[in-house]
């Protein structure tokens, strides 16, 4: 009876104790998840209403007479970021190029020289960035482009570089600002001190005083911004200037929150997320990115600079800011043997399951770091400090909803991208081909659960 009992106490204390890791856990994750396009919950209301106002220019069609070209990829965030829905990624239809110089020095500057106003401004040989936007103004349903456009051509010349880009789903994209720098280099191995073949290292980006870079294909931006700013003017020509406004050797942060455009009225009282964020961020300066750090960026159409003012982007940047990272699926058993697998044949090793920030663990399953990726993934193309082979590690939640992969679109299935992987992953990858049916399949049940 005694010895009944003592198992019995044992099993108990062994439920409990599991109980309370598995609650401990839990306790630990971020409260970010919500479904696609869904803001963060439990946001304070005037983060929410920044989120909708964000979420509107988001979605917002712009025409020429807002600023809009006179060449552009699309007129509106939207037209890339849609699936599947407003912040996700897109089909190959809309994916753009990028055209540089290949220089002798290594470097890759972008190929056509910037405007200026002693130029011809219908020349059309002068863009803002490396982006080759594909269209300009609308013209009519038979003939949508119109006829006295010419488009920027892309040079049959040995010493340019072609890349192609796929649009990335933006979802959860904010939560990477509140991974802090020592997280993200608690990773990095750039001389691959422990052997294990996986180098991954952190992109300092000079044009934003050297901070790490965490936005983009190459993480050649630190701040949503700034990214926002590159991209506004990179695929569509709208200018906009830094909400970050010059004060002596200081530098103060716009309004965010608030009822109205300029932050006036309503409620301005701030979520406990916001608070820890400004104190632990502070303020940082955000530049465009485009050819040169310059803060204030102009063209040379007709329309007033700086076309999206500073309100519409502070509203633009919450947006994203606020929007929830994917909701995890079901976790099958299947779904737990295929997580064992991806550990077992060294996935994690750069797409990190867990990211620690101050508001508990997230798991958008990356490091935040660029890698060798090899010849067969290269571009050619440097941004920073990222090499032409070196991208950053894709974040793989919401995957299941992401097709086409890789940062080219090339890969139709999961399967081709991994098989498309190189360089530092070379060893995963051919882990991966050798795995039994079962292990396979498994693994692919995992990752569709992200």
């Amino acid at each position: 009876m005694r010895a009944t009992l003592s198992l019995l106490c044992l099993l108990l204390l062994s439920i409990g104790l599991a109980l309370f890791v598995s609650s401990s856990s839990a306790e630990n994750d971020a409260a970010v998840t919500g479904a696609f396009g869904d803001p963060i919950p439990g946001l304070a209301s005037a983060d929410l209403a920044a989120f909708e106002r964000g979420k509107a220019i988001f979605e917002k069609r712009f025409t020429p007479s807002e600023g809009l070209g006179p060449h552009f990829n699309s007129v509106s965030c939207k037209g890339c970021h849609a699936t599947p829905a407003t912040g996700g990624s897109a089909q190959r239809y809309r994916d753009f190029f990028i055209l540089a110089r290949q220089n002798a020095d290594g470097t890759t500057p972008k190929y056509y020289a910037s405007c200026t106003v002693e130029m011809d401004r219908d020349a059309q040989l002068c863009l803002p960035s490396i982006v080759v936007p594909n269209y300009g103004p609308i013209g009519t349903i038979a003939e949508p482009v119109a006829a006295d456009v010419s488009h920027p051509p892309i040079p049959a010349a040995p010493d340019a570089i072609v890349a192609r880009r796929n649009a990335p789903p933006v979802f959860g994209l904010g939560l990477f600002r509140l991974v802090s720098d020592d997280e993200i280099l608690s990773r990095a191995d750039p001389d691959d001190a422990d052997g294990d073949g996986i180098s991954g290292r952190v992109n300092r980006i000079p044009a934003e005083e050297n901070a790490i870079g965490r936005f983009g294909y190459k993480c050649q931006a630190a701040t949503i911004e700034a990214f926002n700013r590159g991209a506004l003017n990179n695929q569509r020509g709208i200018t906009s200037d830094s909400t970050a406004v010059k004060v002596g050797a200081a530098y103060e942060r716009g309004e965010r929150g608030g009822g109205g455009e300029g932050g006036e009225g309503g409620d301005r009282r701030e979520s406990p997320a916001r608070r820890l964020l400004d104190e632990l961020l502070g303020v940082r300066v955000a530049y465009a990115q485009v050819s040169e750090p310059k803060d204030r960026v102009k063209d040379l159409d007709d329309v007033p600079d700086p076309e999206l003012t500073v309100p519409e982007l502070q509203s633009l940047v919450a947006f994203q800011e606020h929007l929830a990272a994917p909701r995890r699926g079901a976790i099958t058993p299947s779904v737990r043997k295929g997580e064992e697998v991806f550990a077992r044949i060294g996935c994690t090793a750069c797409h990190a399951p867990s990211l620690s920030t101050p508001l508990g663990l997230i798991h958008p399953y990356t490091d935040l770091l660029i890698h060798d990726m090899g010849a067969g993934l290269a571009d050619g193309i440097k941004m920073a400090q990222a090499s032409g082979s070196e991208l950053r590690t894709q974040p793989l939640w919401g995957l299941c909803q992401h097709g086409p992969f890789l940062h080219d679109g090339r890969a139709d299935t999961v399967s081709d991208a991994v098989l498309a992987h190189g360089g530092e992953a070379q060893a995963s990858r051919d882990r991966y081909v050798e795995l039994q049916p079962a292990d396979r399949e498994a693994l692919h049940r995992f990752l569709e659960s992200l």
